[in-house]
C-alpha cells in the first residue's frame, strides 16, 4: 500500500507513517512528521499533537484546569489594602506549560513565584488595586498564551534574529519577547508594538522581512502586552528554521478576548488572611497523610567537604537541590533582603544564609549545566529595595512566610546534616528578629 493511502488517527500512526515517509523519500524526520500529520488531516504535526492529546478515546473533552493569580497591594496615601485573585480554565496546570525558573523569562510573570500546583503569587507588594489587577491579567494574558500555542518564554534572543544579531532584527520592534519550542527546537520572535507606532512602517517591515527570508503575522487576537491601550501582536519567524507562524496563528485566534483590567471579574477581598488555592490545601493534606520514612543518619556521612576561598575548609549537604529549586528559594531570600535593610538581625543572617547557598550551588553543578548568567541571578541582582525603618505587622507576616518557605524547600532537597541545620538555624534566627522588629 502507497503511504499516501494511509490515513492514521492517532499520534503513534502519524509517527509510524513519518518513519514509513522518511525512508521512502529520504526526507529529514521532522517534514516527514508534517507531511504525515496533512495526511491524516492535520495543518501540521503540532496541530495534530495538540488536538489529539486534546481529545481522550471517549472522544469527550477533557476538564480544564482552574489556576488561581494572586496580587497583593497597600495604597502609600491612605494605607488601603487588599488582594486581587483571578481565576483562569487552562488545559494544564501551570507547572506543565512552565517551569518556575522560566517564569523569570517573560516581563509579566518575572515577579509571580509558585504558591500551589494551582496558585501563582505577584512577590512584591504593589501600590494600588488598580496595579495589582493589572499585572493579574498581564499573567492570565501571558498563561493563554503558553496554553494556546504550547510554546516557553525564552532569553535567547539571538536565536530569533536574521544571522542571530540584534541589529537585524524588525524595524519598530517593541515589547517584544522570544519563545522556544521544546519538540522541535525552534524559535518566534513576538512584537506587541503600539499599533500606531508601525502604521507608517508597513512597508519597511515587509521589505525586513523579504530581505531576510522572514514572515510576518498579525492574529486576530491582540496579545499579552496592553491590548485595552492599542498594543498589537505579530507574529515573526524565519521561514525556513523558525516556528510555522500559521498553526501559532489559527490557535490564538480561537482564544477568548485577552482579559484586561476594565472588565475584571476576580475577587477582590482584604489583604489578610493571605489566599491559599485549593490545590495548595489538598497537596499539603496529602503530605500530611503520606507515612514518613526514617530519616537517615544525619552524621557527617550526609555532608561532604569542599574548600572555599581566603575561608579555608568547609562542609555541605551530600548531594545537590534541584536548578529550580535553588532559584525559588533565591527570590525568596531576595524578596526578604529588599525589604529589611534596616534590620541587620535579619538582612545580615538573609545575606549570608544566600552566600552559603551561592557556594552550596558552584559546587553542585558546572558551567555546562548551570550558565554563568543563569547562576548569577539564582541568589543575587534583587532589584526595589524599600530601604523601610519599619514594617506593618501584615508585611512582617508575609516575609516571615517566604523565610519559612525557604526553610521548607531546603528540608525537602537536602538531606539532614550538620552544615544544614546550621543554615536552618540562621534562618530561624532570621525569623525570630523579624517577627520582633516594630
Amino acid at each position: 500500500m502507497s503511504s499516501e493511502a494511509i490515513r492514521p488517527s492517532t499520534l503513534d500512526g502519524i509517527k509510524r507513517l513519518a518513519k514509513l515517509l522518511k525512508t521512502e523519500r529520504g526526507i529529514k524526520y521532522l517534514p516527514a512528521l508534517d507531511e504525515a500529520a496533512q495526511l491524516a488531516g492535520f495543518q501540521n504535526f503540532r496541530h495534530a499533537r495538540n488536538v489529539l492529546r486534546a481529545t481522550p478515546k471517549s472522544g469527550r473533552p477533557r476538564p480544564g484546569h482552574r489556576i488561581f493569580l494572586t496580587a497583593y497591594w497597600k495604597s502609600r496615601e491612605d494605607g488601603t489594602s487588599g488582594r486581587e485573585t483571578l481565576t483562569i480554565e487552562l488545559s494544564a496546570q501551570w507547572g506543565d506549560l512552565i517551569t518556575p525558573l522560566q517564569l523569570q523569562n517573560h516581563r509579566a510573570l518575572v515577579h509571580f513565584r509558585s504558591e500551589g500546583p494551582d496558585h501563582l503569587a505577584l512577590e512584591p507588594l504593589l501600590g494600588t488595586q488598580s496595579e495589582a489587577r493589572r499585572a493579574v491579567c498581564a499573567a492570565a494574558r501571558a498563561l493563554h498564551f503558553m496554553d494556546a500555542t504550547k510554546l516557553r518564554p525564552s532569553k535567547s534572543h539571538s536565536r530569533a534574529y536574521p544571522g542571530g544579531r540584534s541589529s537585524n532584527a524588525i524595524p519598530g520592534r517593541d515589547h517584544y519577547s522570544i519563545w522556544y519550542d521544546r519538540e522541535t527546537k525552534r524559535y518566534l520572535f513576538v512584537d506587541e508594538p503600539y499599533e500606531k507606532a508601525v502604521d507608517g512602517k508597513v512597508q519597511e517591515r515587509e521589505a525586513w522581512a523579504k530581505r531576510h527570508g522572514f514572515a510576518i503575522i498579525k492574529p486576530k487576537w491582540a496579545g499579552m502586552y496592553a491590548p485595552d491601550i492599542g498594543s498589537r501582536l505579530y507574529l515573526v519567524a524565519d521561514e525556513k528554521k523558525g516556528i510555522p507562524l500559521g498553526p501559532i496563528a489559527a490557535a490564538l485566534d480561537k482564544l477568548p478576548v485577552p482579559i484586561i483590567e476594565d472588565s475584571w471579574e476576580g475577587e477582590s477581598a482584604s489583604m489578610m488572611p493571605f489566599f491559599v488555592s485549593p490545590g495548595t490545601i489538598a497537596k499539603a493534606a496529602a503530605a500530611k497523610e503520606k507515612p514518613k520514612l526514617p530519616r537517615k543518619s544525619s552524621g557527617q556521612r550526609n555532608s561532604v567537604g569542599y574548600v572555599q576561598t581566603f575561608v579555608g575548609p568547609q562542609r555541605r549537604p551530600k548531594g545537590r537541590m534541584p536548578v529550580e529549586a535553588h532559584a525559588q528559594v533565591g527570590r525568596l531570600l531576595k524578596s526578604v533582603l529588599v525589604a529589611t535593610y534596616h534590620r541587620k538581625g535579619v538582612y545580615n543572617r538573609v545575606n549570608a544564609i544566600r552566600g552559603e547557598l551561592d557556594e552550596w550551588t558552584q559546587r553542585e553543578y558546572d558551567r555546562a549545566e548551570l550558565p554563568s548568567e543563569q547562576f548569577f541571578e539564582l541568589y543575587y541582582h534583587e532589584s526595589g529595595s524599600t530601604f523601610s525603618r519599619s514594617l506593618t505587622e501584615t508585611e512582617r507576616a508575609r516575609h516571615v512566610e517566604s523565610l519559612g518557605q525557604a526553610k521548607d524547600l531546603l528540608g525537602e532537597h537536602y538531606p539532614d546534616s550538620p552544615p544544614l541545620r546550621t543554615l536552618l538555624k540562621k534562618v530561624d534566627a532570621a525569623v525570630k528578629s523579624l517577627q520582633s522588629w516594630v
